[in-house]
């Protein structure tokens, strides 16, 4: 297992939705969260005061969890926020809270650097 692994997947499927519902609704917005998870931002908070959301919205939920813990604690929270809603050449000009919306998992190649020249 890498230290990404480790940064990522340990603290994404261990910990319980309430709590990560809280957490990105601090770190990045009750709604930005609603739209990446397809829901609306009322939902969002009440999935934080441990309402247990649909199977699939917390597939969504942990995912958006383990893109945002990512780059917030290599880059910080106001990076993660700014990082979601960018569309990336690397992910055919979508941005990342577009592709979580519609249900993928974060992959390495979303994480990648665009090299400058």
């Amino acid at each position: 297992m890498t230290f990404q692994d480790e940064r990522t997947l340990d603290t994404r499927d261990g910990r319980r939705i309430d709590h990560l519902a809280e957490w990105l609704e601090v770190t990045l917005g009750p709604r930005l969260v609603a739209y990446a998870i397809g829901v609306t931002p009322s939902e969002v908070c009440r999935y934080a005061q441990g309402e247990s959301p649909a199977g699939d919205v917390e597939a969504r939920l942990r995912n958006l969890y383990t893109a945002t813990w990512f780059i917030a604690s290599t880059d910080g929270p106001g990076t993660a926020h700014a990082w979601l809603m960018q569309p990336k050449p690397e992910l055919d000009n979508r941005a990342p809270a577009d592709l979580l919306r519609s249900g993928e998992a974060p992959k390495s190649e979303w994480f990648s650097v665009t090299q400058v020249y």
